[in-house]
């Protein structure tokens, strides 16, 4: 083993540290420390609230004209984060934004048909917010929305 001197050390420990954390962010994504997801933010002149109700034009969001596509929306006039996953061709799953363990952003997963969280080792919940694996101790809040004419209703207050 190198004998080094403290300026040595600190130089190598420092590149050492860049070096891994690059790879964890690279292979599965910084979630775990940002908190932050992959999901792709709504567009935000595809929506409107009022009145309790989130009305999203689905000819304005790419992400959800597509069977499989998601979006979150994070805004002032909105309770609660969420995230809006189309599902079939006429059926959307809207979720709370954050797993209920560390608030770490969920993401869609159509291949597998639920939410899981972006953290390392997340949890998992059915698309009606059931935890089917992980460290979560609640489900999660999932709001119903009707369609009629390409825009999607969301009822966000209770």
């Amino acid at each position: 083993m190198d004998n080094l001197n403290r300026r040595q050390f600190l130089k190598k420990s420092t590149l050492t540290v860049a070096v891994t954390s690059t790879c964890l962010c690279g292979l599965n994504g910084c979630a775990t420390f940002t908190k932050v997801g992959n999901t792709p933010y709504i567009n935000p002149d595809s929506f409107k609230v009022k009145d309790g109700i989130l009305t999203i034009d689905l000819t304005k969001n790419v992400n959800l004209s597509k069977i499989g596509g998601s979006v979150k929306i994070i805004h002032k006039d909105i309770p609660d984060s969420l995230i809006i996953a189309r599902v079939e061709d006429k059926q959307f799953e809207i979720a709370s934004l954050l797993c209920t363990h560390r608030g770490v952003e969920l993401e869609y997963n159509h291949s597998q048909s639920n939410f899981k969280c972006a953290s390392l080792g997340g949890s998992t919940f059915t698309l009606n917010g059931v935890k089917k694996s992980g460290p979560a101790k609640k489900p999660l809040k999932i709001y119903s929305a009707i369609l009629e004419n390409n825009i999607l209703n969301i009822k966000i207050n209770d």
